[in-house]
Parts: structure tokens; C-alpha cells; sequence
């Protein structure tokens, strides 16, 4: 297993996208060792190739629902059917829910452990970075990053800081370094990054930084086996349930 795992906050705005490193090498202790603030989207899949011996847990999502994707490939070259049409009682769950609901999206909702609704790709401004996201997927499969969207092999999983941090019972709202060193007390930083926790978005890639070493450690669900291969098209967020102490398990 690395001694590092890396967080990252994605935007299109380089101003609002941040990459943290956490080093675990010593026992009991999860460091932060590198803040990588602002980040240009061009930076992205060179900053992972680098450090591909590594798992990434990245805020993005990955792919878009299997019903959207194909309807909006169907309905480019004609309406929609009337016979695939949706009750008129059921509209308002056809396009909240079905269309703009990938699996992963639906559990997190639904899951009692966790109810946070992710935002859709499929649909507001979240869009965008996905979009963006096709075109880092690309670059780190040009320069040899292995990518399951799925996040159960390979460099990168897919994860939501609002989710996580509710799955560790910690509420949805955007925490500060102080919060999460409070909630996480195992975790520091060195001296001279202390200054960049005042951008909440270096805290929410510190978050995806602790999924990604749960995930290491086989502490995030995962998809059921019979929603791999959608998980595969669509992207699964990644996000554990487990006590937060067994990050700095050393056994």
C-alpha cells in the first residue's frame, strides 16, 4: 500500500481546483504534505501521472446516467416516443430522479446512513466540470493512467466531500481545517502549508484525500455486482461508512 494519498477538488475555474497530498508513513498520524492550489485543468493529468502509484480520490463526476445519455442520442434525431414517454403523475420523477440520477446518485440518496443527493451531471452547473473531466480522462489514458470509473481498480475512484463526510457521521456542510482536524484528530500538516487552509477548497481535497486511503484500505463502498458495468459507463462515488480511527490502522 502507498504511503500517500492524494485528494482532489475539481473546478473549471483553476482558481477553485486543489490537489492534497497525505502522507500515512507514520503510524497513528495522516500528514499533509503537499497543496497543490490553484490548478490549472492542463495540470491535472500531468500531476496524476506522476504520482500514478498512488490512489487519487477526485470530485468530479465521471460519467452521466446510462437513461441520459441515451436519450439525449435518441431524441437528437427525433421526439421522444409517445410510447416511451413517463405518466404525466410520474414526469417530475422521470426527470429528477431517472434521468438525472446516475446509481451512485440514488444511493447516496437513499442510503439512511448517508442522504445526501449529489448534484447531476446531467443537468445545472456541474455540467461543466464533468464535461472538462472527458477531456482529463482522455489525457491520462494518452499517458498511460489506467482509469475505472467505477473506482475498484487503478489510479482514481470518484468521491463527493458532502457524502463522504456524511457517511462518517459528520453532517453535509463544508468543514474547516480546524473542523477536520477535530473530527480526524490524527491528522496535520507541515508548518509551511498551513496558510492554504483558508481555501475551502484545499479542506474538501483533504477529504477526498482521506477517501482515497479508505479506499486503500478497502473502507468505501463500492457498487453491488450487478451495477459494476453500469458503474463502469456511469462513474460511482466513493464514500465509507467505517470508523474513522481505521485510517491510521496499522495492522
Amino acid at each position: 500500500m502507498s504511503a500517500l494519498s492524494w485528494g482532489l477538488d475539481v473546478s473549471t475555474n483553476k482558481a477553485k481546483t486543489a490537489a492534497v497530498a497525505i502522507d500515512w508513513s507514520n503510524p497513528g498520524e495522516a500528514r499533509v504534505v503537499d497543496v497543490r492550489h490553484p490548478l490549472p485543468a492542463t495540470g491535472i493529468a500531468p500531476l496524476i501521472t506522476e504520482h500514478k502509484t498512488n490512489t487519487w480520490a477526485v470530485d468530479v463526476p465521471f460519467g452521466w446516467p446510462d437513461l441520459f445519455v441515451a436519450l439525449m442520442s435518441d431524441r437528437h434525431h427525433a421526439p421522444l416516443p409517445a410510447q416511451a414517454m413517463p405518466a404525466a403523475a410520474a414526469w417530475e420523477k422521470w426527470r429528477t430522479r431517472e434521468v438525472a440520477q446516475r446509481r451512485t446518485d440514488r444511493f447516496l440518496t437513499d442510503d439512511p446512513r448517508i442522504r445526501t443527493r449529489p448534484l447531476p451531471a446531467s443537468f445545472q452547473l456541474l455540467g461543466a466540470t464533468a464535461a472538462m473531466w472527458v477531456l482529463v480522462e482522455a489525457q491520462l489514458v494518452s499517458l498511460g493512467v489506467r482509469v475505472d470509473r467505477a473506482g475498484l481498480d487503478g489510479t482514481v475512484c470518484e468521491t463527493y466531500p458532502s457524502a463522504a463526510l456524511a457517511a462518517w457521521g459528520l453532517g453535509k456542510a463544508k468543514q474547516t481545517w480546524s473542523e477536520l482536524q477535530s473530527n480526524f484528530p490524527f491528522l496535520t500538516a507541515d508548518d509551511n502549508l498551513l496558510a492554504r487552509f483558508v481555501s475551502d477548497d484545499v479542506c474538501d481535497a483533504v477529504v477526498c484525500a482521506l477517501v482515497a486511503r479508505a479506499r486503500d484500505l478497502g473502507l468505501t463502498i463500492g457498487p453491488p455486482d450487478d451495477e459494476v458495468a453500469a458503474a463502469r459507463r456511469e462513474g460511482w462515488i466513493h464514500v465509507s461508512c467505517e470508523p474513522r480511527d481505521l485510517l491510521v490502522q496499522t495492522d
